[in-house]
């Protein structure tokens, strides 16, 4: 079966719905994929272009099919040549917008293996690719977590935000460096996502600073970085460490005494009533 007749096998739509399905022809055609090796897959990804230049609704079909067929169970060989296959396409000569299908397509079944190809693009804030980039290592897990950190050095603008939460994310204790100095930063989400990477790696010895850094915000800012003081008690006593979460809910009280923080200490007591 050769690439036109593999996309044959999948609907084209009337208009805007998909009415006539053969599903056990779209089934076949994504076995015909897998087998067919990268010469089939990266012909397939020639035929996708970037959204408006043209109909390319079967090859996108076909692609993301496949993604999801190799993620299940007992098939991480086809996973890996599927997912190998796509994150090759990745260095060629390709608009980013089709770079950042194939990148959404990895999130589904890559893996440690094309981590590096889909790293490459945390910092490329182009058709939202350090997203994409982001959010597929971010699925693959811990495994990732060296990307992150080599890129947020580098890292402005956008990707920088998105990066550091990614660190956040995967709760990675080495980069408290990382979220230590986004405490400081002029940027109000750098600083807010500082202090939630702290609270992710249950930060105790920098509870101090997470709650003297929320007392210096204002408005949203400062009912933000409250709530992750708050997540981080709670992290903390269901840890274990219950003497920890209570200095942080006594902390809360005394430094919230304005009748506008009434809920604050409120949902302070409450903290301490269940440690009790």
């Amino acid at each position: 079966m050769n690439t036109k007749e593999i996309l044959n096998a999948f609907p084209q739509p009337e208009g805007k719905i998909l009415r006539n399905i053969d599903k056990e022809a779209c089934e076949q055609a994504v076995e015909q994929i897998i087998s067919g090796g990268r010469k089939i897959t990266r012909a397939i990804i020639d035929l996708i272009l970037e959204p408006g230049n043209g109909d390319d609704i079967r090859p996108r079909h076909a692609i993301h099919a496949t993604a999801i067929r190799v993620g299940g169970t007992g098939k991480e060989i086809e996973r890996n040549s599927f997912a190998s296959a796509l994150a090759s396409t990745l260095t060629d000569d390709r608009p980013k917008a089709v770079k950042g299908f194939v990148i959404r397509q990895l999130q589904v079944c890559g893996g440690a293996k094309q981590a590096e190809a889909i790293a490459y693009f945390l910092n490329d804030s182009e058709e939202h690719l350090y997203e994409y980039s982001a959010q597929a290592l971010e699925a693959i897990g811990s495994l990732t977590i060296d990307h992150f950190r080599t890129a947020y050095p580098l890292a402005k603008g956008a990707p920088r935000i998105t990066i550091l939460q990614g660190l956040g994310l995967l709760q990675d204790k080495k980069s408290r460096p990382f979220f230590l100095s986004a405490m400081q930063d002029t940027d109000l989400e750098i600083r807010l996502a500082g202090i939630w990477g702290l609270m992710r790696i249950s930060s105790a010895k920098d509870a101090e600073l997470m709650l003297s850094q929320s007392l210096k915000e204002k408005g949203w800012g400062r009912i933000k970085a409250t709530a992750y003081c708050f997540e981080l008690a709670e992290k903390l006593a269901k840890n274990g460490q219950s003497k920890e979460a209570k200095a942080i809910y006594i902390k809360i009280k005394k430094s919230h005494s304005e009748k506008q923080d009434a809920y604050l200490r409120e949902t302070a007591d409450r903290g301490l009533a269940q440690l009790k």
